[in-house]
């Protein structure tokens, strides 16, 4: 459901405050903002499946997510997402498979960015693209944390 007037205001001020968002011209942002989503979550609801490749971008503005993966056949929670945070940028910017299972905690407000409208986007705002590119590559180190370096043969 497209965003009312109140929703694109808070809208706005989330992607603005967003660290993937940090650096991207202002005329894109408002852009982006009209094309998305809002969706009601209930509690206990799975939004995104592990290794799916959903080519959504979820912003979370209300609410909590737990990030499951199954390690060694046990479940287990990476992380809980509080809003506003988001999730589902691999999937979307990279078309990578997902790679956990993002589940509601409570009751969430999520504003979802589907990957053919951002394509679109990124024709008529070429400029959104390198803040964006830089910002993932961010955004992974912080959620998943340096590389370790190959062991020694």
């Amino acid at each position: 459901m497209k965003l009312k007037p109140e929703q694109e205001q808070e809208a706005s001020s989330i992607i603005k405050n967003l660290p993937l968002f940090a650096g991207c011209p202002e005329d894109a942002l408002s852009a982006v903002v009209k094309l998305l989503d809002a969706r009601d979550i209930m509690p206990g609801k799975v939004i995104l499946m592990d290794q799916e490749i959903a080519k959504t971008l979820f912003i979370l503005a209300k609410g909590i997510v737990g990030v499951w993966k199954r390690v060694r056949g046990e479940k287990k929670q990476l992380a809980t997402l509080k809003s506003p945070d988001f999730f589902g940028e691999r999937s979307m910017f990279e078309e990578s498979p997902a790679s956990a299972l993002v589940k509601s905690e409570d009751r969430c407000l999520v504003y979802a960015l589907e990957r053919s409208q951002f394509d679109q986007l990124a024709v008529q705002f070429p400029g959104i693209l390198e803040p964006l590119r830089k910002n993932m590559a961010e955004v992974r180190l912080k959620r998943l944390g340096p590389t370790p370096p190959p062991a020694d043969p």
